[in-house]
């Protein structure tokens, strides 16, 4: 079997923001889901500067909506949403919290280099930049 080589840090890195590039690209362009975006709107997310970090549909066992945004300020939240079939309809919010105390947001760990949290924020400001000169 073949030795397959462990990817450096920069290239770790990379991939990182690729893949949150790619999760907040994919949601601005289709459109959060209407019940997220009420429920977000209603606790002050400009849906036009936020990110949408991760965001799962129907998984068994779990709310409707859930999974994590980045806010247009930069605090990073969990969210878990009863919704009804179509989404459209909130049924409950089972969960809205500023989790960004439990990101990691350093630029220079050892043995990982960028935080997850750091690189999301670096990828926001990417894409406004980005939103600026189009």
């Amino acid at each position: 079997m073949p030795h397959l080589r462990q990817k450096n840090v920069q290239q770790q890195n990379a991939n990182d923001a690729k893949s949150i590039q790619r999760e907040a690209v994919y949601w601005r362009q289709r459109g959060a889901p209407v019940a997220l975006q009420r429920v977000g709107e209603s606790r002050g997310i400009d849906w036009s500067r936020a990110i949408i970090l991760r965001l799962e549909l129907d998984f068994p066992g779990m709310p409707a909506l859930w999974g994590e945004l980045l806010t247009q300020d930069g605090r990073f939240v969990a969210f878990e949403i009863d919704s009804d079939s179509t989404h459209k309809e909130v049924l409950a919010v089972d969960r809205w919290e500023d989790v960004t105390a439990e990101e990691n947001l350093g630029v220079h760990n050892r043995g990982i280099g960028k935080g997850h949290g750091a690189i999301a924020l670096e990828t926001q400001h990417e894409l406004a930049a980005r939103d600026r000169t189009a």
